[in-house]
């Protein structure tokens, strides 16, 4: 699909607008080049599903018939409204891309209510998806939520071979016994390392997450409810799209991280438990933070090897944390804190983050996407894009380095396979290597190799020399040139 893209969605039934429309509508952006990004598809989901007051849609990628062409996914927060002749409103929406139009369709190639009774959704509101193959049956799964004060957690599948109006979906899995305020998260991990995948929903409610693992083929368990109420207690204490696992101690066994609502960094730490269901309120540690947060995600923004976090502060605010590179995950001193942007125009509520994987306009520099609730008739935007001052170092193809240099790794971070280049002032018999932080040696790139004066790159897709897949998390990579040796960080985030 070309160029990297964003997905936004608008959503007036929290942005109060004045003409009273409350039309959700999806706009698909594309980068058009070093700082410019252009609407290529917009759409208006469909009228009879739209109802007032129910906010807070979802909207993800998926290919849930694994053909390739990816499909926008929206959940709508919908709900029965007899007054306006809407009974049974659709709950889900798939637009599936057309590689010959090249474009996106106006109607949804598949829109369904979940089968759910005309008369028990009341304050049903979906409000996030996740895709994955989550029991391993080479299938693309979507694990779904909703916050009403009944949780309802789903995960349902594709029972035919292709996605078009005439579908089956099947519901895989289904639980509504949680009370709780809200939900708005989902992640995935295997954080025991059994082979089984989780899936974890999170709730607004004493940061509670409800832990479900994949026993097998559509087959689906609650293993553990965890409360945690040491992060915070109440009924507004959860997470907003921000929890994120990854390696990043190198001992193979994923951590936790997410931003809780009442604005504490949160850690969860791996003691490498046997099961899942050993999971319990002395694995999170609240770390520090703000007041008030909402959504956050976790990058390496200017590819020093440290993670970055830029987390929104529901209104004006919006923060940056990054770790230093040692210390305890645990200790707040272990990480930088400081304002990212504070809007003084205005009355902005900014919400959603995201951080793209990639540098989206090809400048060598990494943005960070951020969303407000801004009000659509207003003159202010309701995404932004932001981009690190922070590039790697262009150089002529045929110049002459003058001196020796290891550039940052890119992507950074990555999944699954990075660039790492260097520069020579003369030719040189070169050896580079990748290190765990404990200085165990992962792989061997190139040893003694011999490499001519100029620029040059080798790749690295992950794995260790066995062949075998490395897990999620920091690692060192190192060049011997000649008499100089250096190394620098790279993150690898599955």
């Amino acid at each position: 699909m070309g160029n990297l893209k964003i997905l936004a969605v608008n959503d007036p039934t929290v942005s109060s607008p004045s003409s009273g429309d409350t039309t959700k509508w999806i706009f698909w952006f594309e980068n058009d080049g070093n700082d410019n990004y252009k609407l290529l598809w917009s759409v208006p989901l469909p009228l009879t599903s739209v109802t007032t007051g129910y906010s807070f849609p979802g909207v993800n990628i998926t290919d849930v018939d694994g053909d390739g062409n990816y499909e926008i996914c929206f959940v709508n927060p919908s709900n029965a409204d007899p007054n306006a002749g809407i009974t049974n409103p659709d709950k889900i929406f798939f637009y599936e891309y057309d590689p010959t139009s090249k474009t996106f369709p106006n109607e949804p190639t598949f829109q369904w209510n979940l089968d759910y009774p005309a008369d028990g959704d009341a304050g049903f509101r979906l409000t996030y998806l996740l895709a994955d193959d989550f029991d391993g049956d080479g299938k693309q799964e979507i694990a779904l939520i909703d916050r009403t004060s009944r949780i309802q957690m789903w995960i349902i599948s594709l029972e035919t071979p292709e996605l078009d109006p005439f579908s089956n979906f099947k519901v895989e899995f289904r639980d509504s016994s949680l009370t709780a305020t809200w939900a708005f998260d989902i992640a995935v991990t295997d954080f025991d390392k059994d082979r089984k995948k989780e899936i974890w929903f999170g709730t607004w409610t004493n940061f509670t997450w409800v832990i479900v693992e994949a026993e097998g083929s559509d087959n689906y368990v609650i293993k553990k409810v965890v409360t945690n109420s040491q992060v915070g207690s109440g009924t507004l204490v959860g997470t907003l799209r921000s929890l994120k696992f990854m390696d990043m101690d190198g001992d193979g066994y994923p951590e936790g991280f997410a931003f809780a609502t009442n604005g504490q960094l949160v850690f969860i730490e791996n003691k490498k438990p046997n099961d899942v269901s050993e999971i319990d309120s002395t694995y999170f540690h609240r770390v520090g933070g703000w007041d008030y947060t909402r959504g956050a995600d976790w990058g390496d923004l200017d590819g020093d090897g440290n993670l970055d976090v830029i987390v929104a502060g529901n209104y004006r605010n919006v923060y940056h944390v990054e770790y230093k590179g040692s210390g305890s995950f645990a200790d707040s001193t272990s990480w930088e804190w400081s304002e990212f942007l504070n809007d003084t125009l205005g009355t902005p509520r900014y919400y959603y983050v995201s951080i793209p994987k990639n540098d989206m306009d090809g400048d060598g520099k990494r943005e960070v996407v951020i969303g407000s609730l801004q009000r659509p008739d207003s003159t202010r935007a309701f995404f932004i894009v932001f981009e690190s001052d922070v590039a790697v170092k262009v150089q002529a193809e045929n110049e002459i380095p003058a001196g020796y240099y290891l550039y940052q790794n890119y992507p950074n971070p990555f999944n699954p396979i990075t660039w790492i280049e260097f520069a020579l002032p003369r030719d040189e018999l070169v050896t580079v290597k990748i290190y765990s932080l404990d200085g165990r040696e992962i792989k061997t790139l190139v040893e003694n190799q011999s490499y001519p004066a100029g620029k040059h790159k080798i790749s690295w897709d992950g794995t260790d020399n066995s062949g075998n897949k490395v897990a999620s998390g920091a690692y060192i990579y190192k060049i011997k040139a000649g008499k100089f040796e250096t190394s620098r960080k790279m993150l690898l985030i599955k």
